[in-house]
């Protein structure tokens, strides 16, 4: 007779949790019922405008595992279809975790001088007539919101990144400073340098310059150090990011690479120079670089900047037609091999002229290229003899510098629709992979092994967290007085992973005509079936791909890894995927969601899917970008102090001197052609106080941008 187990004898059999694994490894993943369509969700173009703080996050499905606790920040466009999500206001998340006692998010707009200018000059505040206003308004383009007297407006809506110096939360964007927030208000307070420590990308007296610069900038994450032993007082540089300019119709453009001096707050400047040739590093956009033990690599992404494009959107916003026309007559393909430049970190020695923004002192930059195009890579920190090892997402069609617009051609014969407009042209053309190059710097070669997987690769856009391969994890805890004492081990080091999959509702046939010589035949593509988005894990040393497939109708945003709370009992590279995620409301979501929702994964079996979905009536975040993780309790410790000093903040008053400004405006002719005799500007000098309105402009500041400014004192 078979033989019955009695109790505790089936006690014994049940599975009992390994105390060196995350308390969610043992959850189940969940079932997701699917969305309304393939493709891109309407709620992706939708973003709430009304301000949450400490909201609850409530359980839709699943379990809140015990151990995960912490803070992961997202940033994003505070999107809404219409206008080109890119070039929107930013919009910061912060997600709390306090294990099983549940999760809040509090969410704020990024509001920098300009945002709060743009709002009085569009209101009509400067305007004498309706020709000013047509001059000082400001209209949306593609990348960044323009007023052709004014300038660009700086929206800080891309990256969140911590500055273990100045113990400074900054948001970065490709187009201005990066800006500094306080952690638990999210609101902005401080760019990182003033205006004058900035080099403009477009030589134009305007009041808010464009200043382009990194949108994901490299940080060493080793400790302060003195850069000579001889030389106790003067830190090695350990934060780097840009200051460039492309070519453009009246500029051969240029390439800085930029420090922040932690102890004494100022910016840094290098030139770089092709070591090759000897002339100019000109890039199309450097959206992110790294940092390791001995070098910075910078790469030539694929986020071109077409001036026409934009200048034609700001001078005839009525006509969609001709800006249309104007843009793809001026589009060129994005460079369909990734380009890195390596810089020696023994070349990057701070002195009086490198504070120099104008004309700082130049140094050599390395060249290699290979793989396809992208935007986003990681390096390794350790360079063991001089081996750089990078790993980087290779889409050789993505092609940022468009958005969608209505009645536009899709590749399948589809228009665009209203509720579609403005999204970036993210998903690339072809199948994207997964690049891991050693640049050897001692005989300047590169070798370089692409992987692929169609589950997964296809659409790499927005790249998710590196905490692991590049310390960013280390540190943070490190601060937290949490170091870490142990390395990830060789075959378990991984990056995650989104993907966007392929949906033709989301590719002008203009812009497959642009890389048709690039793509082929329409054949060769999933137009009809397409491909869905996608979470997954890539193993860096053996290339293994393991991921989960998002079913039909969702979409996913940067996924951020957070360890779990019980480190050091369970490794620092075990615990958690917490991910966004979009959808359209249907009968199958749960009463508490909005189509937006916030998964969790367990981070060593994302195949089995979400082991937790999390949401909110009041949840309404629609396209995110990129994020980071932060220990429960480090939140208190990020005051902007250096040891002894004030805390760090940049005189607005000052930055924005309307004195200063209104000099600028009148004497910039002058400037370039300093041989005219000065009497011969004097129609300039009036046509400028008359369509600027200097007093009015002053009232604007006075009344509308400076009070949101105080300066901070110790």
């Amino acid at each position: 007779m078979p033989h019955t187990p009695t109790l505790s004898e089936a006690r014994r059999a049940e599975p009992t949790h390994d105390a060196r694994q995350p308390d969610g490894h043992d959850q189940p993943g969940l079932v997701v019922p699917p969305g309304l369509r393939p493709g891109m969700p309407n709620n992706t173009m939708t973003t709430s405008d009304t301000e949450y703080v400490d909201e609850p996050l409530k359980v839709l499905a699943g379990a809140l595992p015990a151990d995960l606790r912490g803070h992961v920040f997202v940033a994003g466009p505070s999107v809404h279809a219409g206008s080109p999500a890119l070039a929107s206001d930013g919009l910061v998340l912060r997600l709390d975790f306090d294990g099983s006692e549940g999760a809040r998010f509090t969410n704020a707009l990024m509001r920098s001088p300009s945002h709060y200018a743009r709002e009085s000059v569009d209101s009509g505040a400067t305007a004498r007539g309706p020709l000013t206003r047509y001059l000082n308004d400001f209209r949306a383009t593609t990348l960044a919101d323009v007023s052709l007297t004014l300038g660009v407006q700086e929206s800080p809506n891309t990256a969140p990144f911590l500055v273990e110096g100045e113990k400074m939360l900054l948001v970065t964007t490709d187009a201005g400073r990066p800006w500094a927030i306080h952690p638990k208000t999210l609101k902005a307070y401080t760019p990182l340098g003033y205006r004058r420590e900035w080099n403009p990308a477009i030589p134009a007296p305007w009041a808010f310059p464009l200043l382009q610069s990194t949108a994901h900038p490299a940080f060493d994450p080793e400790p302060a150090q003195p850069i000579a032993p001889d030389q106790p007082s003067q830190q090695r540089p350990r934060l780097f990011f840009t200051n460039h300019a492309p070519k453009w119709p009246l500029g051969d453009g240029w390439t800085q690479l930029v420090s922040w001096d932690t102890w004494e707050n100022r910016l840094h400047h290098w030139k770089l120079m092709d070591a090759a040739t000897g002339k100019p590093v000109v890039t199309a956009s450097l959206h992110q670089i790294a940092a390791t033990r001995d070098y910075v690599v910078l790469l030539d992404s694929n986020f071109p900047i077409n001036f026409w494009q934009i200048a034609s959107q700001a001078v005839t916003p009525w006509l969609p037609g001709v800006k249309r026309v104007v843009e793809w007559l001026t589009a060129q393909a994005s460079y369909p091999q990734a380009v890195f430049w390596v810089v020696k970190r023994s070349d990057l020695r701070p002195s009086p002229g490198t504070l120099s923004a104008d004309d700082p002192p130049s140094i050599p930059a390395y060249r290699f290229q290979s793989g396809g195009g992208g935007l986003h890579f990681a390096a390794l920190y350790e360079n063991p003899d001089d081996v750089i090892t990078l790993v980087a997402g290779h889409s050789p069609t993505e092609d940022l510098s468009h958005s969608l617009e209505k009645g536009e051609l899709l590749i399948n014969g589809n228009r665009v629709q209203d509720w579609q407009v403005g999204m970036p042209t993210a998903v690339p053309v072809t199948r994207s992979s997964l690049g891991v190059h050693k640049i050897d710097m001692k005989r300047l070669r590169i070798q370089s092994s692409l992987y692929s997987h169609d589950d997964f690769t296809w659409g790499l856009t927005v790249f998710s967290n590196a905490g692991l391969i590049n310390g960013e994890l280390e540190t943070h805890l490190r601060m937290n007085q949490t170091p870490v004492n142990e390395v990830v081990p060789h075959e378990e080091l991984a990056l995650y992973f989104n993907s966007d999959g392929f949906t033709a509702d989301m590719v002008p046939e203009a812009l497959y005509q642009l890389y048709k010589p690039i793509v082929g035949d329409k054949d060769g593509l999933p137009i009809q079936e397409g491909r869905a988005a996608s979470f997954f894990k890539f193993y860096v040393h053996s290339g293994r791909f393991e991921g989960y497939v998002l079913p039909t109708g969702w979409f996913g945003f940067a996924p951020q890894f957070v360890p779990s709370a019980r480190f050091p009992a369970v490794s620092h590279w075990k615990g958690y995927v917490v991910a966004l995620v979009v959808s359209d409301p249907t009968p199958d979501l749960p009463p508490d969601s909005t189509g937006d929702e916030v998964w969790i994964f367990d981070s060593q079996d994302l195949a089995k899917g979400p082991i937790c979905r999390l949401g909110s009536r009041n949840f309404d975040v629609g396209m995110t970008l990129h994020t980071t993780f932060l220990p429960s309790g480090l939140l208190d410790r990020l005051d902007g102090h250096v040891p002894s000093s004030a805390p760090y903040c940049v005189d607005v008053k000052q930055d924005f001197d309307v004195d200063e400004i209104e000099k600028t405006y009148l004497e910039w002719p002058q400037d370039l052609f300093p041989r005219v005799p000065k009497a011969l500007f004097a129609p300039w000098r009036l046509g400028v106080k008359w369509a600027l309105n200097f007093p009015k402009l002053r009232k604007v500041f006075e009344e509308d941008v400076y009070p949101h400014f105080p300066k901070r004192e110790r």
